[in-house]
């Protein structure tokens, strides 16, 4: 008779175990929901978009190798590197890609994948689920407009592009971030209609190449006749063997306000080189950092984009936070 109450005594505390092991990862679970819950509407939805920097770059079909090294260019004028900036854009007409990303929003630590798919000048694509996998939100952004759904609090937003730029600590446009994605300088830092190199500055450190664009035709020059760097303008960092670049720094109206972002790890996609990782850090009101890998990339293939909203979904309030319930 002992030894039945003393199988049953133990039966009960395995079976009293697993439900407490079943309650602490049901805690564990709602902490991090409400974690992702707790980004407000600008941080929230700025590492979303943000959060995509960088691609693995590999052609179906296509061998990816290391990019191999060429001799530095003794090139220093603003139109040469420019030249060569445009020479190395990648250039693509569908793009698509899944990624891990490890995200810091105001000291809360977030792990994220997305799936993205751009249609080049045209459409950005993506689905952003935490580590749980479930989907999060769906993110489409147009030339002219921003969408996106709230898994987790049925709701979604639909406005113009502009939202970009209330989100961002810059001024941000479609092409702005595209050009983010694909480390290209488009809309970023580019010759436009009406400009002179003489509105650009180039100089050269260990074998990198500093491009950027004033707003002056002529830098301010000290007494001693040293030249004073500007706070405006953007500017981007060139790999003097490469042309690709490395880094990019996208100013907003003080000098507290900008957007970094760092590319590395370059591999060669057919002609062209590509970075497979990227880490961004927007400097604004609330700091926010981004470190991402891709993976499975596929190129010039068509996409579908798809985006529809649940007939019981709400539209987001002035006054609502993007991860609230």
């Amino acid at each position: 008779m002992s030894c039945l109450n003393s199988e049953k005594l133990t039966m009960q505390s395995i079976i009293g175990n697993r439900q407490k092991s079943v309650e602490i990862n049901q805690k564990n679970l709602k902490k991090r929901l409400q974690i992702v819950s707790c980004m407000n509407n600008k941080v929230g939805f700025i590492s979303l978009f943000m959060v995509l920097p960088l691609l693995l770059f590999f052609i179906t079909g296509c061998k990816t190798k290391e990019a191999a090294k060429k001799t530095v260019t003794n090139i220093k004028s603003p139109e040469s590197l420019l030249e060569k900036l445009d020479e190395n854009t990648f250039d693509f007409e569908w793009f698509g890609a899944k990624l891990s990303a490890k995200t810091v929003i105001e000291g809360k630590k977030i792990d994220v994948g997305l799936k993205l798919r751009i249609r080049k000048d045209s459409a950005i694509w993506m689905s952003v689920s935490p580590a749980l996998g479930i989907e999060m939100a769906r993110i489409l952004i147009t030339t002219d407009s921003v969408k996106f759904i709230n898994r987790f609090a049925r709701a979604y937003h639909a406005g113009p592009i502009s939202y970009l730029s209330y989100l961002a600590p810059v001024e941000m446009s479609y092409f702005i971030l595209q050009s983010i994605l694909m480390g290209n300088a488009k809309s970023i830092l580019e010759k436009e209609e009406g400009d002179t190199f003489e509105f650009f500055r180039a100089s050269e450190n260990k074998g990198v190449f500093l491009l950027k664009k004033t707003e002056k035709k002529k830098p301010r020059v000290t007494a001693s006749g040293k030249e004073l760097e500007s706070e405006n303008g953007n500017k981007v960092w060139l790999d003097g063997a490469t042309f690709k670049i490395v880094k990019s720094e996208i100013n907003g109206n003080t000098s507290k306000r900008k957007i970094f972002t760092t590319y590395s790890d370059f591999k060669q996609i057919g002609e062209l080189l590509f970075g497979h990782k990227l880490e961004l850090t927007v400097k604004g009101d609330e700091p926010v950092t981004v470190v991402a890998q891709f993976s499975k990339v596929v190129v010039n293939e068509p996409l579908k984009l798809p985006y529809s909203i649940p007939s019981k979904y709400r539209p987001y309030y002035s006054n609502d936070k993007v991860f609230d319930e």
